[in-house]
């Protein structure tokens, strides 16, 4: 368990990037509520504030890894992005503002790639606002079978395109409530995923109380994938809190990270093992997870194939069979990819196969034990979960792979025998876990 450290003196950089992270976070957290309330007002456009930080963040990552770190990885990272941008013009014939939707889609991922030396827990006053947030969010999923929201099934307006900000959803002859965020998954992930960064930060005690307001919120979303985590999660948090060493917890946590890449690789083998089989015939329960294997996963492919096949080496570009997609004249193509490394293969191809490649060799450098049990959670959880859309969710993804980037290849040596961190942000001081007794 992480013992309360002093942490690093405060600067205008981290600062800035602290509030990008929890303005995401309040956002996507009360999504339908916040919505409903800046309709009322009219001042939507504020909803974008986020967005235009992050932004700022992704100039911010730009320039420390070409010009400060000189990190290959980050510069690889930058070139494949911009390079898959390009690529979203030739294959979709954007116009402007699906252009500026996939900018808008990806790049909350990079607010999370800068908190490469840094952790968002840091400060004792954002855990109370990231608590603030998990509390809403689960209470806001307990209470909504019992209330009826106002924001359900309200539609925004944005630049003119106008769609469905929430909406009601059934399963199995069962209501998926979506609390607060007015989306039934996005309100499970926050719930979850907000407790996740927090709770190596809070006392055993603490955690378990909090455990029941946890499951009841997942329940109510009726998320099996989300259920399945935390109880993942769970045996993880204990067997950490009962170790007695910090570098055997650290080994365990990079161990746990380097084996969920197994989970990446179940979709293509259940592709090729079971397409074709009816599984919804077997159990009801498996019906949509027959549907991906036999649609949603395997359809980008063969359409690709057939109007565009290089995309099958470089992929259709960033936005390419995501939401931004539906903005453009290939919309009846569109179809949903519940899985974010084909999802993001299918953007990026095989520049991002190696990216990925370079994450798992990487994770031997990460220290930071809430980032290393992300990896874990999040590899599990982006098996049937695409985390695009809701930014929250992407930056997250960045944040627990984010390490990869402190690294200053070219002037290592360097910075060793100097003792000290070239990066703009100082590095902080190492994550100390404390052991408690049996």
């Amino acid at each position: 368990v992480i013992a309360k450290r002093n942490a690093v003196k405060p600067d205008y950089l981290y600062g800035f990037l602290v509030v990008t992270f929890l303005l995401f976070a309040i956002r996507d957290g009360l999504t339908g509520s916040i919505r409903y309330f800046f309709t009322i007002f009219h001042i939507d456009m504020l909803w974008f504030v986020p967005d235009f930080l992050a932004l700022i963040s992704f100039g911010i990552f730009f320039y420390q890894q070409f010009f400060v770190k000189r990190n290959i990885f980050g510069i690889y990272l930058v070139i494949i992005f911009i390079f898959s941008l390009f690529v979203s013009v030739l294959f979709m014939n954007k116009t402007f503002f699906p252009f500026f939707s996939s900018i808008k889609m990806f790049v909350p991922m990079f607010v999370g790639f800068c908190f490469y030396d840094r952790s968002i827990t840091e400060w004792r006053s954002v855990r109370i606002i990231l608590a603030v947030v998990f509390i809403a969010s689960a209470i806001g999923l307990i209470l909504n079978p019992y209330i009826e929201y106002p924001w359900l099934g309200q539609t925004i307006n944005s630049f003119g395109l106008e769609r469905q900000a929430t909406k009601l959803w059934w399963q199995e002859g069962g209501v998926r409530y979506g609390g607060l965020a007015g989306d039934r998954t996005m309100a499970a992930y926050m719930a979850l995923f907000t407790y996740f960064l927090i709770s190596f930060r809070m006392s055993l005690i603490l955690n378990i109380i909090c455990w029941p307001l946890v499951i009841w919120a997942v329940l109510v979303s009726t998320s099996k994938t989300a259920l399945g985590l935390f109880g993942v999660y769970i045996i993880i948090y204990l067997i950490a809190y009962f170790m007695n060493d910090r570098d055997r917890i650290i080994r365990f946590f990079r161990l746990n990270a380097r084996l969920s890449y197994i989970a990446i690789l179940v979709p293509p083998f259940l592709m090729i093992a079971l397409r074709g089989y009816d599984l919804g015939s077997i159990s009801s329960s498996l019906f949509s997870l027959s549907d991906r294997i036999n649609n949603t996963w395997p359809l980008p492919f063969f359409v690709i194939s057939d109007i565009f096949p290089v995309g099958l080496l470089v992929g259709c570009g960033i936005g390419c069979y995501v939401y931004p997609m539906e903005y453009t004249d290939l919309a009846y193509l569109m179809s949903p990819v519940d899985n974010f490394y084909i999802s993001t293969y299918i953007q990026m191809g095989v520049p991002y196969l190696i990216f990925v490649l370079i994450q798992f060799f990487c994770i031997k450098f990460s220290k930071d034990p809430i980032k290393l049990v992300l990896i874990l959670l999040l590899n599990i959880y982006t098996t049937t979960i695409q985390c695009y859309g809701p930014s929250y969710a992407t930056l997250l993804l960045g944040y627990a792979f984010s390490e990869m980037f402190a690294h200053e290849w070219r002037r290592s040596r360097v910075a060793n025998s100097k003792g000290r961190s070239q990066s703009l942000m100082p590095t902080s001081a190492a994550i100390t876990l404390r052991v408690k007794p049996r």
